[in-house]
């Protein structure tokens, strides 16, 4: 609704993202009202009214259940709620209201929280900004087109926003020539797309109809060569961001109940590898088990079109395998695992329910046809970018190398992407570490197979925090190496700067118990609260039940505007106030960004009390919490939880923090 305002707003004929599907009648307006399609297909009936303060009035949300036309709508539609006394007296009122309670502020506009929706709302051309991004991000805005190019860069390095200004940038070069050019950004969910969007319609260049934004799987809908605006399957999900994470609840349930019961049956005959991790009743390992069935059924059995059925069981045995696969070892093995893939297959279907890996599987098979290699030639692509690459698995990554238009060059692809964050960390957290399989495939060599030559460009300027700030962020970044994360995490980050002006030191408060590390945290909430946004980030993701009541306690005092995130499906519709305070688990608020973080629920660390795998997971969501904040970063811990990590110890001693005690009780 924010957004919708907003536009409406600005100077010039509104436009909307395509994804909201607008309708339009006079001044009326039906579009989405969230993003995507909900299983009810909601929409907003909303009117800009005439005169110079462009009013909106949002009027009625119908859904498929309830459908009203705008014309129906226009024909009875109800007296103007402005142009009532009844409503105007009642807007003065609360007006004076707010004004004895709480002074003058500004506008407490909801917006959405992540960083290039709120880079979009500075209201920049794009000439303004190639005047201030760093040569980094410039050099890729103008490299050549003639390859493939990898861009990347640490959290807050502005890979969102180089990849929208690239693409409007070759759009404009393309006008400019007397071409036309056909141009596809892809993202993983709808709010991204939404967002860049977004984005790119505040760059000054007005409507950009030459560059379609979408989820992968939407594009199944765009340009299958089937057709399929009327789709026959129910998606599981929105897009492949929240169908992955249905999905994995859906293998979750089909796991408990399978190892409950049958895999008695099987138990005996599987290797001992798989047998411990169905056995184990570690959360976790569940957690990493279904993942990599996630893996298998999507990437491995559903792209390889296998159904079950007679002889299906067979043509899975005869597979190749790949290092990326989960580990299997026997018929045996593969033969459980392809007994949870029909029973999940099964599930779905009584329900009349398709993932996007199916979805996405179905239209590759459509891309390999003759008559999509026809048809490319007006629906492909000349240019695809892709935001978020490494959420990407190997089926979404094959489905890429069809969109291009011109078959007789290789795709020119351009890829954003923080090679720390891994898609099983994103959905699974902590228990990635018991994976076996990878979403991505290689991190190397096997991504790149059909691209051609890649270019690789570093990001090394950073926009979103201070000096001081980043100083800290290289300093927990350079404990990695000594783990061995391997080649996915090779940033020099010896060469990343600021381009911010300088700050305060981040700091350290180090209290005597958990109770008065919460104190203390309740104590920074009162201090920072009206400098702007703040993020109340927790580490250990076991630790969130005791700080999600410490968020329940704050709300109560109706003094502070508190939002939770306990899971990725919160981030969709979540907003912020100007002054809010977001509790979270560090690994869902990737993306976001905020005036303050409070980093919280950092667990013993020390020798010996986690294993090395726990111990890299905990830093890199330390290192993530900390990249969130913009201005002031301030880091708590406790001697209940093993006192002060040795990485933090030593950043006190470097001068990158400042060293606070908290409460001693």
């Amino acid at each position: 609704m924010a957004a919708f305002a907003e536009r409406a707003a600005t100077a010039g004929p509104l436009t909307l993202p395509r994804a909201w599907r607008q309708y339009k009648r006079n001044n009326l307006m039906s579009f989405f009202a969230v993003p995507g399609v909900d299983s009810h297909v909601t929409r907003w009936i909303a009117e800009v009214l005439t005169g110079d303060r462009s009013d909106v009035v949002f009027w009625d949300a119908t859904t498929s259940d309830a459908k009203t036309s705008l014309e129906e709508f226009d024909a009875a539609k109800p007296s103007n709620p402005l142009r009532n006394d009844e409503w105007i007296d009642a807007v003065s009122a609360a007006a004076q209201h707010f004004a004895v309670a709480e002074g003058p502020q500004p506008s407490d506009v909801e917006i959405a929280l992540p960083e290039l929706e709120r880079a979009a709302t500075r209201g920049w051309t794009y000439g303004e900004w190639m005047d201030v991004i760093s040569p980094d991000q410039s050099a890729f805005v103008l490299a050549p087109t003639d390859k493939s190019i990898r861009l990347r860069g640490p959290a807050g390095s502005g890979k969102t926003l180089t990849l929208t200004l690239k693409a409007v940038h070759e759009l404009q070069k393309a006008r400019d020539a007397g071409e036309h050019l056909r141009i596809l950004i892809v993202t993983h969910s709808w709010s991204l797309a939404t967002e860049i969007s977004a984005s790119s319609d505040a760059l000054g260049f007005g409507p950009l109809p030459e560059i379609d934004v979408f989820p992968l799987v939407e594009i199944a809908g765009e340009i299958s060569p089937g057709g399929s605006s009327e789709r026959s399957y129910k998606l599981i999900g929105n897009d492949s961001f929240s169908g992955k994470q249905a999905q994995l609840d859906e293998i979750l349930d089909l796991l408990n109940d399978f190892v409950a019961g049958d895999w008695v049956t099987y138990r005996a005959d599987v290797t001992p590898s798989l047998r411990d991790r169905f056995d184990s009743a570690d959360v976790d390992e569940r957690l990493a088990l279904a993942w990599d069935l996630l893996i298998e059924f999507g990437s491995v059995i559903g792209a390889a079109a296998i159904f079950p059925g007679a002889g299906s069981e067979s043509r899975y045995f005869n597979l190749e395998r790949a290092s990326w696969m989960i580990p299997l070892s026997g018929r045996a093995d593969m033969r459980v695992i392809f007994e949870l893939y029909t029973r999940y297959m099964e599930s779905l279907d009584a329900r009349g329910l398709w993932t996007s890996d199916q979805v996405l599987a179905d239209l590759l098979n459509d891309l390999q046809k003759h008559s999509w290699n026809r048809a490319r030639r007006t629906k492909g692509y000349d240019l695809i970018f892709v935001d978020e690459f490494h959420l990407f698995n190997p089926l979404e990554r094959q489905v890429l190398h069809y969109l291009s238009r011109d078959v007789s060059v290789y795709p020119r692809i351009f890829m954003a992407l923080d090679p720390r964050q891994s898609p099983s960390e994103a959905f699974i957290g902590l228990a990635s570490d018991d994976t076996r399989s990878s979403a991505s495939g290689s991190a190397s060599a096997d991504a790149n197979d059909g691209l051609g030559e890649i270019t690789s460009i570093e990001l090394n300027h950073v926009h979103r925090y201070t000096p001081e700030i980043l100083r800290l962020v290289k300093h927990v970044h350079l404990e990695f190496p000594t783990l061995d994360l391997g080649r996915d995490w090779n940033i020099d980050f010896t060469s990343v700067e600021s381009a911010r002006k300088s700050g305060t030191l981040p700091t350290l408060v180090s209290s005597a118990s958990r109770n008065g590390e919460e104190t203390d945290i309740v104590r920074a909430v009162h201090d920072r609260y009206q400098a702007g946004t703040m993020a109340l980030a927790i580490v250990d993701t076991r630790q969130w039940g005791r700080f999600s009541e410490l968020a329940s306690l704050i709300d109560q005092s109706q003094k502070f505007h508190v939002s939770t995130i306990a899971g990725r499906g919160d981030i969709e519709g979540l907003g912020y106030r100007k002054r809010g305070l977001v509790v979270g688990l560090a690994e869902y608020l990737a993306g976001l960004q905020f005036d303050t973080v409070l980093v919280a629920g950092i667990p013993d660390l020390n020798p010996g009390s986690r294993t090395p795998g726990e111990v890299t997971r905990l830093l890199s969501l330390l290192y993530l919490g900390i990249s969130r904040a913009e201005n002031d970063v301030r880091v708590f811990v406790n001697d209940d939880d093993g006192g002060v990590p040795e990485v933090l110890q030593r950043a006190v001693a470097n001068g990158l923090m400042n060293s606070q005690k908290g409460s001693l009780v």
